[in-house]
């Protein structure tokens, strides 16, 4: 592994047309290694020509914090809108132990009252159980946790440098148990390897205590089909050369035959009662330090009483 300081020229990126209206991303790289990563092309617009570099050599961007404070405090008015942290890479991967840049940028949003969702495939997101429990008091946090596969086969072979599956269930129990609004992931479901697997990582959710459930189908994207579709042939190859023919050399599964994989995980997901709405997250209107707001009488730093 490498890793390299990166020096940011912004914090936030505004999103559209997606569910959040900001990302927000410490890292650049992963080393969990995914096959199925739509990311991983994103490191060739960095200079990387190696599809493989996405894994092995990841970027992290130290003083992201501090340019994060520097801009909300250069804002008149509060940023609306959810801050979605871990879209492009997981922001609790391995080096997180030790950088501990997502932990910081929590403490800035804390401090502004954010509204913030984490998407990651790490227990390591139990480390910042406190912060993400003062968020949780106002309504502006949500842990996403992505769990695909349960079968160790297919773990290793799909997501190889991630946390067994079952220590992320395991930490969607704790984070439910803690207060912490929480959603299941299961993305991407790869077809013949991963619909029954679907079901099971579903009834496991469940019994955790999750009450949302997001699923998806593979997209084929670019990059995505180079990298992932040679190691499933090397590893299965019947099953392999059928995912290949669903897809037709398309991004994504014709609409017939996608509702007939996507349709019994639905209704699993169903019976779970997992199939609801995401509540939608809230930012804190008072104690605003950031934006020189006057804070209540004995308030300061990140808001002890939260």
């Amino acid at each position: 592994m490498e890793y390299i300081a990166q020096t940011s020229k912004s914090a936030l990126q505004r999103v559209q047309g997606m569910p959040f209206a900001w990302s927000l991303n410490p890292y650049r790289g992963c080393r969990h290694a995914c096959l199925y990563c739509y990311a991983r092309i994103y490191h060739s617009y960095l200079g990387f020509s190696d599809p493989g570099d996405f894994d092995r050599i990841v970027l992290h961007k130290d003083d992201l914090p501090e340019l994060l404070r520097a801009e909300l405090r250069a804002r008149r008015t509060p940023i609306e809108g959810e801050i979605a942290i871990g879209t492009a890479t997981d922001p609790y991967q391995a080096l997180e132990a030790k950088q501990r840049i997502t932990r910081r940028l929590l403490e800035v949003l804390l401090a502004a009252g954010g509204a913030v969702s984490i998407t990651t495939k790490s227990p390591l997101v139990l480390r910042d159980l406190d912060l993400l429990r003062r968020f949780a008091r106002y309504g502006g946090v949500r842990v996403n946790m992505t769990v695909t596969v349960l079968r160790e086969d297919l773990w290793r072979l799909l997501e190889p440098m991630t946390a067994r599956p079952l220590s992320r269930v395991g930490a969607l129990r704790r984070l439910a148990n803690a207060g912490i609004p929480t959603a299941l992931f299961l993305a991407p479901v790869v077809p013949y390897f991963g619909e029954d697997e679907a079901l099971r990582v579903l009834e496991a959710a469940a019994a955790a205590g999750v009450g949302h459930a997001m699923v998806q189908l593979l997209r084929l994207s670019p990059g995505v089909r180079e990298w992932l579709m040679p190691r499933l042939r090397a590893h299965a190859p019947v099953p392999a050369d059928l995912l290949s023919r669903l897809y037709e050399g398309r991004d994504t599964v014709p609409g017939a035959a996608r509702d007939q994989i996507l349709s019994p995980i639905r209704e699993v997901r169903r019976r779970c009662g997992m199939d609801r709405a995401l509540p939608e997250l809230r930012m804190r209107r008072d104690q605003l330090s950031l934006f020189g707001q006057e804070e209540p009488k004995g308030a300061s730093g990140l808001h002890p009483r939260d």
